[in-house]
């Protein structure tokens, strides 16, 4: 398996404490996609917005405009926080990515439970991780910043043959 870190984007975190509540319209305009309702689901446009809970959201973007975001949803029960540098993420490819990632976390990675297009929170490495699949063989861990080298070691370690 091989690991490396993808090139920074806008990671805006986007809540709500509504869990019933839709985004307004106006939101598609900004992030160009619509908006998934459905706890794990990814949707992908101009930007790409994570689902990773009821009421909580990934936005990922190489140009987005939080301003917008943030007018976006005024007067509505979101509000959008950018933890860019809060976050890394690191890209996970190769033909054993799957059992590999097994090792590290708790998750029903199958390929008919875990699909290209599906994200889930997990605990990878004892780290808190947004995993999300590409594909059969290709997947990205989005992990708080600060931890990214560990995992970098971790993933290491793993690969070496003992």
């Amino acid at each position: 398996m091989r690991s490396r870190v993808l090139d920074p984007c806008s990671i805006v975190r986007v809540q709500s404490w509504d869990v019933a509540a839709t985004p307004p319209s106006g939101t598609h305009q900004v992030v160009g996609v619509a908006w998934p309702r459905e706890v794990g689901a990814v949707a992908s446009g101009l930007d790409e917005i994570l689902c990773i809970g009821p009421t909580e959201w990934l936005v990922l973007s190489a140009d987005l405009k939080l301003g917008e975001l943030r007018r976006a949803l005024s007067e509505s029960p979101f509000r959008a926080t950018d933890v860019s540098q809060a976050l890394a993420r690191i890209e996970l490819e190769g033909p054993e990515v799957r059992e590999s990632l097994l090792k590290g976390c708790s998750l029903d990675l199958h390929p008919d439970r875990f699909p290209a297009n599906r994200c889930a929170r997990t605990r990878f490495a004892g780290l808190p991780t947004v995993l999300r699949s590409w594909g059969p063989s290709k997947f990205e861990g989005i992990v708080p910043s600060s931890y990214r080298e560990y995992l970098l070691a971790w993933l290491a370690d793993l690969s070496d043959p003992v």
